[in-house]
């Protein structure tokens, strides 16, 4: 009995010092000590080097991290050098504290700067600060954290602020080149951003994202000059720049993203190595020896038809394309066509006039893309449409149309339209690859099949009205028509999320 007895204290001991002691909240490893202020608790642990702890306290989520620090000498040293650092509402607690009070921005401000102040700035390498709600009197607050994370050893730096009528301007001078030259990831939002002169600092930098910051033409190219590393540049939300100009210094640049500029009018790339665009207002589009773009997405009313006239010359290589745009009634005969296009989505939003509504004007798109393998539409936005059972007039047929490569088709937000499905029956009949056809007549982006959500997105009223002719449209003129070797794949409303909403209508001839 000794015996077993000895072995199980030393299995014990073995877990005590085997055991992290972060997960150990609480157990055998707290002791009780005296010392000059009275009676505390003291975590006690492996002597280890101070180097090993640090580096497990890294591993650690920063809010289990911060609170060990309460509790731990050594961990609250750790602390001091820890390396990422995120504050959002969720995190901190903007919106709720622990009582379900609602949290005002001064709280929130003096839970960051407390963090903040006991952290050495030391091996930091990732600060990401988002505070929505904050006031003028909370700049101060918004300096001294930057002054903390703006070190030699910085590769992330992410400050995203809610837009006020006066705005937070970022410090610049904290930019320097023994500050910041190792910023591999700059994300500014909500501020105003205004560089003089070059900054050094930013050779590093790969990522940059410029959202709803005010900053002009000059001040831009000047920021520009500075990131002869950049591989990726977002920018957007923004009333001062007319005239967006990518210099051709910037020989890494891969990917351009613009959005929501409602001065922009034009934008020009000297950079030869961009193979990813996208943009979402109609601008004149410069892109000078740049003939690498493979990759474009345009958003805006008119795309559709910018699409069929002006990309074909300037863009030979293209091989996605995603177009957003309402449904055009006279598409221009396309003289040339995509030869490396593969992949077409489109995205329709209609009028409210339905003979304008018209899917049958995508084909000529089609067959202007002979190495087109897959076309996704996206038919999600309600709009007017005439409904092949109020229609009695024959289907019309596009002769001449063939789709050699196409292989897989999807329909998301399939209905009754007339013109869908003669659109539909047409692709059928004319893309002899093809291997796959899948009618979405829901479009949910988010299905209770998904691992992550336990209940569908609930439907619009629109579609759940619509579903039922949808689906006798299927039944009645489109799986006829499909191939043997063609797997149809017909999305209906999930049974059990959807059940007490729908009811399956005969909708007579």
């Amino acid at each position: 009995m000794s015996m077993q007895r000895d072995r199980r204290g030393r299995q014990t001991q073995a877990r005590d010092v085997s055991v992290p002691l972060l997960v150990k909240r609480g157990c055998s490893s707290r002791q009780k000590h005296d010392d000059s202020e009275g009676k505390r608790l003291k975590y006690s642990g492996p002597d280890l080097p101070e180097e090993i702890w640090c580096h497990i306290h890294s591993l650690v989520p920063m809010q289990d991290a911060a609170r060990a620090s309460c509790v731990s000498r050594t961990f609250r040293r750790c602390w001091r050098y820890y390396p990422n650092i995120t504050f959002r509402n969720t995190i901190v607690g903007l919106n709720r504290d622990v009582r379900g009070k609602e949290e005002t921005a001064s709280e929130y401000a003096s839970k960051v700067n407390q963090v903040l102040t006991n952290h050495s700035g030391i091996g930091l390498k990732t600060i990401k600060l988002e505070f929505f709600g904050h006031r003028s009197c909370d700049c101060c607050f918004i300096d001294s954290w930057l002054q903390v994370a703006i070190t030699p050893a910085i590769e992330e730096l992410s400050l995203v602020l809610s837009s006020n009528e006066t705005p937070y301007s970022f410090p610049c001078p904290l930019l320097t080149d023994q500050c910041g030259h190792s910023i591999r990831y700059l994300h500014l939002g909500g501020c105003v951003f205004r560089p003089a002169v070059r900054l050094g600092c930013f050779s590093s930098l790969v990522n940059l994202l410029l959202y709803n910051v005010r900053i002009n033409e000059d001040e831009l190219g000047v920021l520009l000059s500075s990131c002869s590393a950049l591989e990726q540049f977002g920018f957007g939300h923004n009333n001062e720049i007319t005239c967006l100009k990518i210099p051709c210094m910037l020989q890494r640049l891969r990917d351009l993203r613009v959005v929501a500029c409602n001065k922009l009018r034009a934008i020009e790339i000297k950079a030869p190595n961009v193979s990813s665009l996208s943009f979402g207002k109609r601008v004149q589009l410069s892109l000078g020896e740049s003939l690498q773009l493979k990759k474009l997405a345009m958003s805006y009313l008119c795309a559709l038809h910018d699409a069929h006239g002006t990309l074909l010359s300037t863009m030979p290589n293209l091989e996605t394309l995603d177009i957003t745009s309402h449904l055009e009634t006279n598409i221009p005969i396309m003289q040339s066509q995509f030869l490396c296009l593969k992949y077409l989505t489109v995205t329709v939003y209609g009028y409210t006039y339905p003979n304008i509504n018209d899917y049958i004007s995508l084909i000529p798109f089609l067959d202007a893309s002979p190495s087109l393998e897959t076309f996704v539409l996206n038919a999600l936005e309600p709009m007017e449409h005439k409904s092949i059972f109020r229609d009695r007039s024959h289907l019309r047929r596009m002769p001449g149309h063939r789709h050699d490569k196409l292989k897989s088709v999807t329909i998301i937000g399939f209905n009754s339209a007339k013109s869908l499905i003669e659109l539909t029956v047409h692709i059928i009949e004319n893309a002899v690859s093809l291997e796959s056809f899948t009618l979405d007549t829901v479009g949910c982006a988010l299905r209770c099949s998904d691992s992550y959500i336990d209940k569908c997105i609930a439907m619009r009223e629109s579609t759940r009205k619509e579903v039922p002719s949808a689906l006798l449209a299927v039944q009645k003129y489109i799986q006829c028509k499909i191939p043997s070797t063609v797997k149809l794949d017909v999305l209906e409303p999930c049974g059990r999320c959807h059940a007490s909403s729908m009811s399956l209508r005969c909708v007579s001839d």
